[in-house]
């Protein structure tokens, strides 16, 4: 996937990532020295645009400019690097979700996975998250699996979300449907998952503040 490099070492991320925490944890008591600091980082920031993966974005921080002494600008400049890593990673899982929306479409599918982590159909019950939108009306389910706070057991969620139906982008977290489904039985999330995709199919709901053309 464009935008991804799988020889990227993670030392350099977590570098760009320790110059990030240290330049915002410094600054903060001092106001002036803030509003610097973020003047010189929206400047290191647009001077990276023109830098479109991750490998570019290594072999410029590899550069001359690596030997800068002072501690400040090479801090500043680390926080540019880790942002700028960030918007092309978003860009990334962008043009993939467009492309998973595209093929689906194409594969008369009714539903297309935007995005999952982990593996909700393991075996073995592990953390996972599945997005999975309805092509006509761009709703999507977002279910998960997450460890409890300070326990070893698993807890499930549901919610339902509203996306732009041809590019996936989240339209509105919280339209009014199932805002947020909780618990601890697998079996439970299953069935809610499936009662509301055959809700969203059939059209059997009403979204607050939606009309019927889809426009609040």
């Amino acid at each position: 996937m464009q935008g991804t490099s799988p020889t990227m070492s993670s030392p350099v991320q977590d570098e760009w990532m320790e110059c990030e925490r240290e330049l915002h944890a410094t600054a903060m008591p001092d106001v002036e020295r803030y509003e610097n600091d973020l003047r010189t980082l929206r400047a290191q920031v647009d001077g990276l645009k023109d830098l479109e993966t991750l490998e570019q974005l290594v072999e410029a921080w590899r550069g001359p400019a690596a030997a800068d002494s002072d501690r400040r600008s090479r801090l500043a400049r680390g926080a540019a690097f880790a942002l700028r890593a960030r918007e092309i990673d978003a860009l990334a899982r962008g043009r993939l979700i467009e492309e998973r929306i595209v093929h689906a479409r194409a594969a008369g599918e009714q539903w297309v996975v935007l995005q999952q982590t982990g593996d909700g159909e393991a075996a073995v019950a592990t953390p996972f998250n599945i997005a999975t939108m309805h092509l006509d009306s761009g709703l999507a389910t977002l279910a998960m699996a997450q460890y409890g706070a300070m326990t070893n057991s698993l807890v499930y969620s549901l919610t339902v979300i509203r996306l732009h139906s041809e590019s996936g982008v989240l339209i509105d977290a919280t339209p009014g449907l199932e805002d947020w489904m909780e618990t601890k039985d697998r079996g439970e999330l299953d069935a809610a998952v499936a009662l509301w995709r055959q809700r969203i199919e059939t059209g059997n709901i009403a979204i607050p503040g939606v009309g019927a053309d889809g426009c609040r």
